[in-house]
């Protein structure tokens, strides 16, 4: 059993158990508001969602701020400063990775924090979404000192070592980026979903980590529209799922 039928038979499993799987939506990159953005944001209400947008700070401009309003229940978050690359040549791509000082992404995190609290005052949430979903191992420690209280890069959550200091991250991108860089192809998607989904209610327990679906609103093709929309069609509204607020997955808001 491959596809839809997988993924519609594995969340039955999951409603037979009783429980819900938490799942949110990232959505990366914003910078201004564009026909884009304002499609994604309708597709998400429609869906009755409410995902986290990550703005990237040094790029960020006012025009962003009106389809926000319009949209309360999207939650605003720290994408980095200014999305550049400071690598060496050869390394993976990252602009807040060992290379660096600890002082300068200190420093960058901080302004990011600062200057989107100026655009989104009382929208802005203390996470941290690094380019490249990609990091220092000592930037949990910095970005508590700036004033953070989450981050959210791809994959599996590491074990949180700074105290006070969460983990939100996403597993399932739309976007083939190492392939046609349209979407990713559906069964493939599927499948990975389906194992996120199937490994969290085989562990069991109170907690669980929540799935995050990730997306880039700017480079979308009619493909990745297509499995977005499908998607949430099959997703959002799921008896044996859950899409709880932002903020509350972060611990800085209750439960309504």
């Amino acid at each position: 059993m491959t596809g839809w039928d997988a993924l519609d038979a594995e969340l039955a499993r999951w409603v037979e158990t009783g429980r819900r799987c938490p799942v949110w939506l990232r959505d990366d990159d914003a910078v201004a508001a564009t026909p884009a953005l304002g499609r994604f944001l309708m597709l998400c209400r429609s869906a009755g969602i409410a995902p986290g947008l990550a703005v990237i700070p040094a790029h960020a401009t006012p025009s962003l701020a009106d389809p926000l309003r319009r949209h309360p229940e999207v939650a605003v978050l720290v994408h980095g400063w200014a999305h550049t690359n400071h690598a060496a040549a050869g390394e993976k791509k990252a602009e807040f990775g060992m290379g660096r000082s600890a002082e300068a992404r200190r420093g960058d995190a901080a302004r990011g924090l600062e200057t989107l609290n100026g655009l989104f005052t009382g929208r802005l949430l203390p996470l941290f979404v690094p380019p490249w979903n990609r990091m220092g191992a000592d930037m949990p420690e910095l970005l508590a000192s700036a004033g953070f209280r989450a981050a959210s890069g791809f994959g599996r959550r590491p074990e949180a070592a700074t105290t006070g200091f969460r983990w939100l991250n996403t597993q399932i991108d739309l976007i083939d980026w190492r392939g046609n860089r349209s979407a990713m192809e559906t069964d493939a998607l599927l499948d990975g979903l389906c194992r996120q989904l199937a490994d969290r209610r085989e562990q069991g327990g109170a907690s669980i980590e929540p799935i995050g679906l990730l997306t880039h609103h700017l480079v979308h093709d009619a493909a990745v529209w297509r499995l977005l929309e499908a998607l949430l069609d099959r997703l959002a509204g799921h008896p044996a799922l859950d899409w709880p607020a932002v903020a509350v997955l972060i611990g800085e808001a209750a439960r309504p």
